[in-house]
């Protein structure tokens, strides 16, 4: 409160006699266990609070009193509590501009041309604060809402939501069965130009169901819905419903209902969809129930349910936890915040001087808020340019500097206007400039010279070199197992037996030659000297090649490269099998001469190339302990081919297959080209399982944080835009 009580303007309208105007709709609210009173103007939709001492003075406005019996009655009812003179005056201007406010005075044509303009101002601001999210009016769905809700009794809803839980439920259960089905190679099924195309004729469906299941939950509790559009996401058309009638719903429960209404209408489309999609046979009607299922799936709980957007999960967030106007609160608290520490305004008045006075629990839940969404906010920014910049660069870069503008740059002119001309700084000024430059340079000095840690996190696996597997020296068939499994052998012994019937064969056909020229070569010897010297040139042969199959027979068997423990896949199957020349059939391991294959993406090769001073080594298994590492060697060109599965998405891994490589049958490709290194395990603690995913972390010096942000930007760019 003011602490004087009396205004020198007062006499201007203490003979006015205000009264609400007809579209004017007053409703008790609680808000964290205190009394509100929200005024709703039902012609435009805006909202005011008021609290209970506003309220007396609101409710005084017949139309038959004065401004100044109003007031003089409200000092008699409200005693100390009482409001002063200015702040009855600040409450008419805030009824006269939200247009609720009638007299007798006769209405100033010029002054309502003013609040129209500056209504419409307002609204053109805020589209062009939001550069990617436009809306366009089309439709007013009040009628056929009102229909629909005619068809649902009041005494059906309660069965209606057991109705719902049931079958959402059951399709929870029906994807916890298909759930291997349904995420098998999703990148492939949903990125592809068929399913992109059943993904675009789904999504617009589910998102008109989505909002009219806000306007409906409207109409069942007795509220209205006037506006039904489209809303421009980075130039995407997206249905939306005005659902902003609902903040005149008394009950809280109410108003969450009505912001998860329009999710619940889409988990049970979904829910519908999984059941059909179990049902159906393979086929674009199939792909298109998958499709509905995907994009149920990303918007619900990507877009939708997350409060640090401004959608449903935002509005339920702040009905779940009675802070209306969330985002606007936050950022009021924040400032507030340092205007009260920083610049020290208010410093001799209670810490609960902020207004509306904040209740316990509710300051770290706004200032958590604010900070999280503004992250937040800057994060979906930046890809949404991104994307739109990569298909058209203008577009992109002007969306770049509207929101760079709308997030950064308008908020710091404020800032600045604030400090050049608030009179609220009126002997602190010079204190609030040194703080705010002082601040702004610790702040640059931060982030462009104060050198911090660096480093190059990836992934890796665990590998074997070349000499410690066991491979077929010749196509064969497998006999036996000579070795069990698990044992320790020596260089040079035989694990597994082979056997090839064609080699037997061409064996025998050697050996019974070799008896045939030799019986030949007796003959010549004595009858025919040189048909004896063709015979034992023939003998020679017949003898090299008797010994070359020999050899073959002999090298059948497969012996251990080195020493170390013995290790095969499903030995059970060995025997019987047909081996093809060189395959691998087993390992023999050796923990000490284990190596690691990691692989880097082209952005930071060089970084890791030419300024790693130390290596670690954590395994997926066991995150708590840390192994040390030294780079070996580095494959110098880079490659699509994944050294194993266990580093893609599909196995757990963070990097994103192509879909087509599975499809040509060209074993793992990723999306984009690696480079791979080899590391040296170091250390007595030396992990056991082959293929074994571990990260992988590449020290490097020192350096500023602005020269670490610039090479992933650079690259970002490049990758982007480089054609």
């Amino acid at each position: 409160m003011s602490s004087t009580l009396f205004s020198s303007t007062w006499y201007r309208v203490s003979e006015m006699r205000p009264q609400l105007r007809g579209q004017a709709r007053l409703a008790r609210h609680h808000y964290r266990s205190k009394l509100w009173y929200v005024l709703q103007d039902q012609a435009s939709g805006r909202f005011m609070r008021l609290n209970p001492e506003a309220y007396r003075i609101v409710a005084l406005m017949d139309g038959q009193r004065s401004l100044e019996q109003i007031w003089e009655i409200s000092c008699e009812n409200l005693g100390d509590a009482a409001p002063t003179q200015d702040e009855v005056l600040q409450l008419m201007t805030q009824l006269h501009q939200a247009n609720v406010l009638l007299s007798e005075r006769k209405p100033d044509l010029d002054d309502l041309e003013k609040r129209r303009r500056k209504l419409g101002w307002a609204r053109l601001k805020q589209y062009l604060g939001n550069p990617l999210s436009l809306k366009l009016p089309l439709w007013d769905p009040d009628r056929f809402l009102s229909a629909v809700a005619r068809c649902l009794p009041a005494g059906l809803l309660p069965w209606l939501g057991l109705a719902w839980l049931a079958l959402v439920g059951s399709g929870m259960f029906g994807a916890a069965m298909h759930w291997e089905e349904l995420s098998a190679d999703i990148s492939t099924r949903i990125f592809t130009s068929e399913n992109m195309l059943l993904l675009a004729l789904a999504f617009p469906v589910l998102k008109i169901i989505h909002e009219l299941g806000h306007g409906l939950a409207l109409k069942l509790f007795g509220n209205s819905c006037h506006e039904m559009g489209l809303m421009f996401l980075i130039a995407v058309p997206v249905p939306y419903v005005d659902a902003s009638q609902s903040t005149a719903l008394v009950s809280k429960r109410q108003r969450m209902i009505v912001g998860l209404a329009g999710m619940m209408a889409e988990l049970a489309v979904a829910s519908v969809a999984l059941w059909l999609w179990a049902q159906a046979q393979p086929g674009v009607g199939k792909a298109f129930l998958h499709q509905v299922l995907v994009a149920a799936g990303i918007s619900t709980v990507v877009f939708n349910a997350n409060p640090l957007l401004r959608f449903d999960g935002y509005y339920v967030l702040a009905d779940w936890l009675e802070i209306p106007n969330l985002g606007q609160r936050a950022n009021q608290y924040l400032g507030h915040l340092i205007k009260r520490h920083l610049f020290r305004l208010g410093a001799d008045q209670p810490a609960s001087d902020f207004h509306p006075p904040l209740t316990p629990r509710e300051a770290p839940w706004l200032l958590s808020y604010c900070l999280g969404s503004f992250v937040y906010r800057m994060m979906i920014a930046v890809a949404i340019v991104l994307m739109v910049a990569q298909q058209f660069f203008f577009v992109g870069v002007l969306l770049a500097l509207w929101s760079a503008w709308g997030t950064v740059g308008a908020p710091l002119f404020k800032h600045l206007k604030y400090l050049w001309a608030n009179p609220a700084l009126e002997g602190r000024r010079g204190w609030a400039w040194t703080l705010s430059l002082g601040l702004s340079s610790a702040l640059l000095a931060v982030v462009f010279v104060l050198p911090v840690p660096s480093w190059t996190n990836t992934e890796g696996v665990i590998w074997m070199p070349e000499q410690s597997r066991a491979r077929a020296s010749h196509a064969c068939f497998g006999t036996e197992l000579l070795v069990e499994p698990g044992a320790q052998v020596k260089a040079g012994q035989a694990l597994l037996g082979c056997s090839d019937p064609e080699l037997e064969a061409q064996y025998a056909q050697a050996d019974a030659k070799r008896r045939e020229t030799e019986a030949r070569l007796a003959q010549a010897q004595a009858l025919d000297r040189l048909q004896a010297q063709v015979q034992e040139a023939e003998l020679r042969h017949v003898r090299q090649r008797l010994a070359d199959l020999r050899q073959r027979r002999e090298q059948l068997a497969i012996t251990s490269p080195v020493d170390g423990e013995f290790v095969m896949a499903s030995p059970q199957d060995f025997p019987g099998r047909f081996v093809d020349r060189g395959e691998q059939l087993a390992f023999v391991l050796q923990p000490r001469n284990f190596s690691l294959l990691a692989v880097v993406g082209q952005g930071e090769v060089d970084q890791v190339r030419t300024r790693t001073t130390r290596v670690e080594l954590r395994s997926v298994e066991n995150v708590g302990r840390l192994l040390a590492a030294s780079l070996n060697r580095e494959v110098p060109a880079a490659t699509n081919q994944l050294p194993s599965l266990a580093l893609s998405l599909q196995g757990g891994g963070t990097i994103g297959l192509d879909p087509a490589s599975n499809e040509a049958g060209q074993g793992p490709q990723s999306l984009n080209s690696l480079f791979h290194f080899e590391l040296r395990l170091l250390g007595d603690e030396l992990p056991r399982a082959v293929g074994q995913r571990v990260h992988v972390q590449f020290v490097h010096p020192h350096e500023p944080l602005a020269q670490q942000w610039y090479r992933p930007l650079r690259q970002l760019f490049l990758r982007s835009f480089a054609t």
